[in-house]
């Protein structure tokens, strides 16, 4: 025999109560803002930024001076010779040396030059431009955690220089009054990594949790500060070594820019380097 089954009819649509979580005020400090899913700021007492050893950390610095050694005709080549210094305290990986309008024969790549050491570079370059116009001249060099540094000058061509110094800045001669044309966009601005205070495994800034050991670094964006996991302490600090990347790359912009005298950047750089 089958069992009964009732059915009722209440006739009216089903009440939901809604129940609001209260929320605590937290006390607790993150390195992550609430409405943003990247770093901003870090606290003084877990930042590494105040406090960097730069012993730990191993980075070239090239210096450069190029000079021109015949005047530069159109359709034929000019002698120039590159002088470049590694003032840094790591060894500088895979050089490069590149002209936007230039062709050049001789060699323009050194594979590595290692701290406190220089090298003199000679080959020619060419110039097919009938009026003089704004040549641009790259310098790229790696560390060999594979970090890239650039450095960039500009000057005229053709030009009737001979035994002179040129691509001394990243401004052009003349161009001054346009240095806002000239400044350089930064494709990142954020964090590279993060570092976790509890293993010490370095990932990039958008992981939440550490593949190490498991533990929180950065707090949810969906969610509201003080809210559920979030209440959670996290483990993740600012990476010294990128803090310490960074300056060095705007020290180098600085320099390229012309902004910083000779005695002016070789303080700032021993400061951060020593």
């Amino acid at each position: 025999m089958a069992d009964k089954v009732s059915f009722t009819d209440f006739g009216t649509k089903r009440k939901v109560r809604k129940i609001k979580r209260k929320r605590q005020p937290s006390h607790n400090s993150s390195i992550y803002s609430q409405d943003e899913s990247t770093p901003t700021s870090f606290d003084e007492s877990s930042s590494t930024e105040l406090n960097i050893d730069s012993d730990e950390f191993k980075f070239p610095f090239l210096e450069i001076s190029v000079s021109q050694q015949t005047p530069s005709l159109r359709d034929s080549w000019c002698e120039m010779q590159v002088s470049l210094k590694n003032s840094g305290n790591g060894s500088a990986k895979s050089l490069t040396i590149s002209f936007d309008n230039l062709e050049s024969r001789g060699k323009t790549m050194v594979d590595e030059l290692e701290i406190d050491s220089d090298i003199v570079l000679n080959f020619d370059v060419k110039t097919l431009s009938r009026e003089s116009e704004i040549t641009r001249m790259d310098v790229f060099y790696h560390t060999i955690e594979g970090d890239t540094f650039s450095i960039i000058r500009r000057d005229w061509f053709p030009n009737e220089n001979e035994d002179e110094i040129i691509f001394q800045n990243e401004i052009p001669p003349g161009e001054e009054h346009k240095a806002k044309l000239y400044t350089r966009k930064e494709v990142m601005s954020d964090d590279f990594h993060i570092i976790c205070s509890k293993c010490e495994a370095r990932a990039p800034a958008n992981f939440r949790i550490c593949g190490k050991c498991g533990s929180r670094l950065q707090k949810r964006s969906d969610r509201a500060q003080n809210w559920g996991s979030n209440l959670k302490e996290t483990t993740g600090i600012q990476d010294g070594r990128d803090v310490l990347m960074k300056k060095l790359r705007k020290l180098g912009e600085l320099k390229d820019k012309g902004m910083l005298s000779d005695a002016e950047f070789t303080a700032a750089k021993s400061k951060l380097l020593k």
